[in-house]
């Protein structure tokens, strides 16, 4: 039996009036537990040792049963997904659960329910067989252009890379063309920042210029529908401080100080309606491709991470197939946009926790599960 049938067999035998609603803690986990307890789901966080800050504070509050592990693979022990599954647990999957587990051991491992689709997560990556490449293309989404290698750039270009120290942090950088490249990738060689292995995963896009947005959409399995949910921009340590910096001061820095895009926070933003008519469509085809591509595709959150141009085209540059970054922005209030297809401002644990809520309402559990 696969794993995906497995699962759907096993939330039926869960008692569904006691379900516990699970995630990482980190990464979206406040947004999430925040919303679901709200909804009167019993909720479940999973947190390192060396990382329960402010977890440990939200006991009784927002978490009703924190598991404390040496490292979030530990999950994986069959003692704790024993522990998960007796307390019926079904997991809310976000970045930090996928990166720390690795898409193998969600895939073939990981013997607990979870809120989505485990195959897709893999889809986040640039390379290797399943991309968001692949995905957009087959969505007929226009990307940026990728280049093969250091020697075909001939214009700017984003370059996105691991850090040597922290493979979950992406190192980009802008350079303006081939020798500007090749340039900054020795000063960041030798300042320790990147490696060899950083080298091998190394992705160099197209620069496109434009104004960026995180789009953050619900796909209903149980309404059958794709709701608009909220808009966010990143916050970017150091590239948003430089860019405060008058241009004499960057001037004199530059080759003092590299520029970095290491995600550090999100604020909300909106778009401008007559944009929203270029962006449905856009995620209504990723909804399309993702179920062919990886069947049954899309269950709840996702993000389009996109630029859009001067011109006022769409550009997607990244694509998040679980509950984005951004979100825990309007954790207090809900997302700018969920209200109108509900008639009420709804956070996106509350969004998620009402999807379950519906499916056993309509004896339809499984089918919001892999």
């Amino acid at each position: 039996m696969s794993i995906a049938r497995e699962m759907k067999k096993l939330v039926e035998e869960y008692d569904q009036n006691k379900l516990h609603i699970g995630v990482v803690a980190s990464h979206s986990a406040l947004d999430v537990l925040w919303g679901v307890k709200r909804l009167g789901f019993r909720t479940l966080a999973i947190a390192e040792r060396r990382r329960l800050e402010p977890y440990r504070r939200l006991v009784g509050k927002v978490i009703d049963e924190l598991i404390v592990v040496d490292r979030y693979a530990d999950m994986l022990d069959e003692s704790i997904q024993e522990r998960l599954r007796s307390l019926n647990t079904i997991i809310v999957p976000n970045r930090s659960f996928a990166v720390y587990l690795g898409y193998d051991n969600i895939e073939k491992k990981l013997r607990v329910p979870i809120f989505g689709n485990r195959f897709l997560l893999r889809w986040e990556e640039r390379k290797g067989e399943k991309n968001y490449y692949k995905l957009l293309d087959d969505a007929g989404v226009r990307r940026p252009k990728v280049y093969n290698s250091v020697e075909e750039v001939d214009r700017p270009v984003l370059v996105k890379l691991p850090e040597a120290a922290r493979r979950v942090e992406r190192a980009f950088f802008v350079a303006r063309d081939r020798e500007d490249l090749e340039r900054k990738l020795q000063e960041l060689m030798e300042k320790g920042i990147i490696d060899d292995k950083s080298l091998e995963e190394m992705v160099i896009e197209e620069f496109v210029d434009g104004a960026h947005f995180n789009v953050n959409f619900f796909y209903s399995v149980v309404r059958g529908e794709l709701e608009l949910y909220s808009i966010d921009r990143r916050l970017q340590t150091n590239i948003d401080d430089i860019n405060r910096w008058p241009a004499w001061v960057q001037e004199r820095l530059e080759g003092v100080i590299i520029e970095r895009m290491i995600e550090v926070g999100h604020i909300p933003v909106t778009i401008r309606e007559s944009m929203l008519a270029k962006v449905f469509p856009l995620a209504e085809r990723v909804v399309e491709a993702a179920r062919k591509l990886e069947p049954p595709g899309i269950i709840g959150p996702f993000t389009l991470q996109l630029i859009v141009t001067p011109n006022l085209d769409v550009v997607v540059y990244d694509v998040a197939l679980r509950v984005g970054g951004g979100t825990n922005s309007v954790m207090a209030w809900g997302g700018q946009y969920i209200h109108l297809w509900h008639g009420k401002p709804l956070t996106l644990g509350e969004r998620i926790a009402l999807e379950i809520r519906e499916a056993i309402r309509d004896g339809r559990l499984p089918d919001i599960v892999t």
